[in-house]
Parts: C-alpha cells; sequence; structure tokens
C-alpha cells in the first residue's frame, strides 16, 4: 500500500522523534538515506539517524516537534516545525542549562519508494544558542 508524503513526514515526526521508536525508523527511512540535522551534522544509513536522533534526546530528553507548514510536490517537500524541550543533557560540549528551548526550522525531504532518501534540516540555531546562553558558536 502506497503513503503518500505528507503521510510520511507526519507519522515521521510523530514516531520517531515525539514518542522516540528509533526501532522503527525502516518504517520510514530508505536504508540509503542522507540526513544533515540542523546542528550542522551530516548522517548515512538508519544507523547513522539513529546515532543523531540518540545525541539530540539526550540533550533534550523531552524534545517534540510540531509540523506547522508541510508543502509537498512530487516526491519532494518542505516542512516547517517548531522544536520545543529542556537542556537537561550535554550538548556538543556544553553542560545542561536546565533551559526550556523553543525554535523553528524548515526540514527538506525527499522520498523513494515511500520512504525519505534525504532530508536536509535547517534550524534557526541563534534561537536555540541565545535560548541555552551560548554565546561562542
Amino acid at each position: 500500500m502506497s503513503r503518500n508524503p505528507r503521510q510520511i513526514i507526519e507519522e515521521y515526526y510523530d514516531v520517531l522523534w515525539n514518542e522516540k521508536k528509533l526501532d522503527q525508523a525502516n518504517r520510514f527511512l530508505h536504508s540509503a538515506i542522507s540526513f544533515r540535522g540542523s546542528l550542522g551534522m551530516r548522517v548515512e544509513g538508519i544507523n547513522g539517524f539513529n546515532d543523531y536522533a540518540k545525541m539530540l534526546f539526550s540533550a533534550f530528553p523531552n524534545l517534540y516537534h510540531v509540523i506547522e507548514d508541510v508543502v509537498v510536490e512530487g516526491d519532494k517537500a518542505a516542512v516547517r516545525v517548531v522544536y520545543t524541550g529542556t537542556h537537561s543533557g550535554r550538548l556538543f560540549g556544553f553542560e545542561p542549562t536546565g533551559n526550556r528551548i523553543r525554535y523553528s526550522g524548515a526540514s527538506f525531504f525527499k522520498f523513494e519508494n515511500d520512504k525519505i532518501v534525504d532530508a536536509w534540516v535547517l534550524g534557526d540555531l541563534n534561537a536555540l544558542y541565545g535560548q541555552l546562553n551560548v554565546t561562542d558558536n
């Protein structure tokens, strides 16, 4: 049964990011996924994606994604997302601040065989770092 890109995106955010069920990544991600996260990291494959997500979950255990907009054209989609969470763990050498964060981002997806094969996330890092009281980035 074929799923449309909007449905895949909604389930991807709900299951993998909000419910943190990374064991279901193969439902949404192509085995050869190329993922560029908003924190400047690029990873390849489902294991690379899972490692990236786990790193974020350790820094923001209650990280939550809210979809604001989705635009789909053919095998591509653009999504505007708001991220929220509490900085409770170490992030790139920055000690936990306990600060509640809220920042926006845009993600661009490409699909192949009803799975995400390419994802590029552009987050508002100025807003994130400002909420973490990080001055040297």
